[in-house]
């Protein structure tokens, strides 16, 4: 398959990791990448020294700890490559903390806004137009941080 008759994969953290690992490998299965993050000119070097097709992938910038950005990214995919077969939501981070120490309060909060919310917010501009197709592919990656506590 080629062109817009390929099957698109939307992926999350795409500029570095398991997010570049899903790109590749999806690439090499023959979909078309939609590929997000907030460092897009890391996302725009992997794919020019990968020698990818410019007609088989798009970057759209987002961060999914704003609600707004990475909603925003997800229309835009819809927009200009069409609905996705697969959303991959796999942007995450894993920092330590410690609840004793103040400051780490707002690490946790944006480390939940990053993994949970983040997750939910890649969701939802996929979840009506993929279950109308009757077509959902929705893929959550998580942290072991989500069921072992850290100290």
């Amino acid at each position: 398959m080629s062109g817009a008759t390929a099957p698109l994969v939307f992926i999350t953290g795409a500029s570095s990791g398991i997010g570049q690992a899903l790109a590749a490998r999806y690439y090499a299965a023959g979909y078309r990448l939609a590929l997000s993050a907030r460092r897009t000119a890391e996302i725009e070097a992997w794919a020019s020294a990968q020698s990818l097709e410019r007609a088989r992938f798009q970057v759209y910038g987002a961060d999914v700890a704003q609600v707004d950005s990475i909603v925003s990214a997800g229309h835009a995919c819809i927009a200009q490559q069409g609905l996705p077969d697969v959303v991959i939501a796999n942007a995450g981070v894993s920092i330590g903390m410690d609840t004793a120490q103040f400051d780490d309060l707002e690490v946790m909060a944006q480390t939940f806004a990053i993994n949970n919310l983040g997750l939910a917010a890649t969701f939802h501009s996929f979840v009506a137009p993929m279950r109308e197709r009757d077509s959902r592919r929705l893929v959550g990656i998580a942290s072991v941080a989500a069921i072992r506590g850290l100290p």
